[in-house]
């Protein structure tokens, strides 16, 4: 008789914040879903046992915001090597490609991969292809709202929204007259799309303000705590009133590291004044000489040493970015029907170092570490690397 189970996951503390659960139980799998989750579980019955004693089971972490064109942008890199080994088992392609770019990631890249992979279609119809040499949207006619639209409706299995840099680097040095024109483009073409907006708000040529006015409810501002002069904090040094309207009405705040889009001192102060990061993102890349790219267990180790509670820092790469993609119905938990995703953790003891792109490091006595990786009801065999970043 074949055994009830594809794969168990035993001994280990869940922590699954869509449930509401953090506490001992085991967890099994068939056909790549969810099959049962219960405070004992019989091994006999499972094909595969995973032994988590001692660590902290959670559902697949999620990256919302990486690139991984692998072989095609000097950014890209790979998902399974970079991402899927430390825990993410889905990642976010974060407008890498636009309209004449994408049909490469989608036919050539993501088959490749184990991970599973989503991605925001650039505005620019060469997405990120000139990322280190000439702003993508310096000359606007690179911004074809009704091409995008068309490519995001023929690709609604995979692309989920739309992704424009309002950034000195993606629209001209100081060129607020073209960054003000890609901003308007871009939610034209997440409107006609019937999809989602996320904006880069790091170093932007026009006043953070009026990037907020322009989203929605879902939509999402990444590289939220940048150091930049447009940033949440004001002249006053306090949090500005149209950041927290824009938290209030639903808008995703989110991280998208990078150690350049995280300055720790904005940060400590923004979550000192009671404002919280939505979701904890990579902004995931292969980087140029001297920039520092952190896994996304090594940016929850860091908020996690700057005070975010553990069941709050699983969530924001849980069911927070889950909710965000509009997949709370199948990602984001391991309650039963859920897609078999999770990661085993160990939060190790001892002394780490965390650094931005401003200088500043945030000392920390606990870290993740990927004990196991399941992804669709299969672990991962490749073992995860000791380092915290790429």
């Amino acid at each position: 008789m074949p055994p009830r189970w594809d794969l168990l996951i035993r001994g280990g503390t869940l922590i699954d914040p869509a449930q509401g659960v953090s506490a001992r139980r085991d967890v099994a799998l068939r056909g790549g879903r969810v099959a049962a989750v219960a405070e004992s579980l019989a091994s006999a019955d499972a094909g595969e046992v995973v032994d988590a004693t001692g660590a902290l089971v959670t559902p697949g972490l999620i990256d919302l915001h990486a690139h991984v064109y692998d072989g095609a942008l000097p950014i890209g890199i790979h998902a399974d090597r970079a991402a899927l080994v430390n825990g993410v088992t889905t990642v976010v392609d974060a407008g890498s490609a636009g309209w004449m770019t994408f049909a490469g990631l989608r036919d050539y890249v993501i088959p490749t991969y184990r991970t599973r992979v989503y991605a925001f279609l650039h505005l620019s119809a060469t997405g990120l292809a000139t990322v280190r040499v000439v702003p993508e949207l310096g000359d606007i006619r690179f911004a074809q709202v009704e091409e995008a639209a068309r490519v995001i409706g023929e690709n609604r299995d995979l692309i989920l929204g739309v992704k424009v840099r309002i950034a000195h680097g993606g629209t001209g040095k100081g060129d607020q007259a073209n960054a003000r024109e890609a901003l308007r483009r871009a939610r034209r073409a997440a409107d006609q799309a019937g999809v989602g907006l996320m904006v880069h708000v790091s170093d932007t040529p026009i006043p953070l303000p009026e990037i907020l006015e322009q989203l929605r409810p879902g939509d999402i501002a990444t590289h939220i705590f940048n150091g930049n002069a447009e940033q949440v904090l004001g002249s006053n040094g306090r949090v500005r009133p149209e950041v927290r309207a824009a938290a209030e009405r639903g808008v995703v705040l989110d991280v998208g590291h990078a150690s350049v889009h995280c300055d720790v001192k904005v940060a400590e102060r923004a979550l000192a004044e009671g404002l919280r990061p939505t979701t904890l993102s990579t902004d995931l890349h292969n980087p140029p000489p001297g920039r520092i790219v952190y896994h996304l267990r090594g940016l929850m180790s860091k908020f996690l040493a700057l005070g975010l509670g553990l069941d709050e820092v699983v969530a924001s790469v849980t069911s927070r970015p889950a909710a965000a993609l509009g997949k709370s119905a199948e990602l984001g938990s391991l309650a039963p029907g859920m897609a078999g995703d999770a990661v085993v953790l160990d939060l190790e003891e001892g002394q780490f170092a965390y650094i931005d792109g401003a200088g500043n490091t945030v000392r920390a006595t606990r870290r993740f570490r990927a004990r196991h990786v399941i992804r669709d009801g299969q672990r991962v065999a490749t073992p995860a690397p000791a380092a915290d970043h790429v």
